[in-house]
């Protein structure tokens, strides 16, 4: 958060809102690769960071997805069991709401069961299947990714650390502007 306009408590609190800090991944964009190593190490020395956690991606890195985004095995696995479950959760739902309607719902829906059935588990399943999708595409994470794109195809250099439980985002982030024009968070 560029600009400093929220407070280190208020920034934590949103932060913890939306998720635990052992799934957060700052970015910040360095000019030259000594600058971005310069502020690795101070990184670890200064705000307890270990080594393992920071990530240095240049132009020549040729596992930029991997460093950013990890395992695509993981991701896949992440999206089937969220469509299982989600899709799983509107079948019930729409089952639910069939039945309520067919035994207590107006005479049309109660002479009628199966098309009673069949328009609400389908609506049921593609509201769920949908909302899988959504939570797959994961938009928080374009603009990270978008942000150390650019950058490595512009030549500079891009640091990017992956938090732990015990550790301040907000810290972090202001520890990275202070040298850094560039500093972005996401949620992993």
């Amino acid at each position: 958060m560029q600009g400093g306009l929220m407070s280190k408590s208020e920034h934590e609190n949103l932060r913890a809102d939306i998720a635990p800090t052992n799934k957060v991944q700052v970015a910040a964009i360095f000019e030259d690769k000594h600058e971005a190593q310069t502020t690795a190490e101070q990184l670890t020395a200064n705000k307890g960071i270990s080594p393992q956690q920071v990530t240095l991606i240049d132009g020549q890195d040729e596992k930029l997805s991997q460093k950013l985004e990890g395992s695509s095995e993981k991701i896949g696995k992440h999206m089937w069991n969220s469509h299982l479950v989600l899709g799983g959760i509107g079948l019930l739902v729409g089952l639910l709401f069939a039945f309520i309607l067919v035994e207590f719902g107006p005479a049309l829906t109660q002479q009628n069961p199966l098309f009673t059935y069949i328009a609400l588990i389908s609506p049921g399943i593609f509201t769920g299947l949908f909302i899988a999708g959504l939570l797959g595409l994961r938009p928080d994470r374009s603009q990270i990714i978008q942000t150390v794109r650019h950058a490595v195809r512009r030549k500079k250099v891009a640091l990017v650390i992956n938090l732990e439980k015990s550790q301040s985002v907000s810290d972090v982030s202001q520890f990275l502007n202070n040298r850094s024009n560039t500093v972005v968070e996401a949620i992993r």
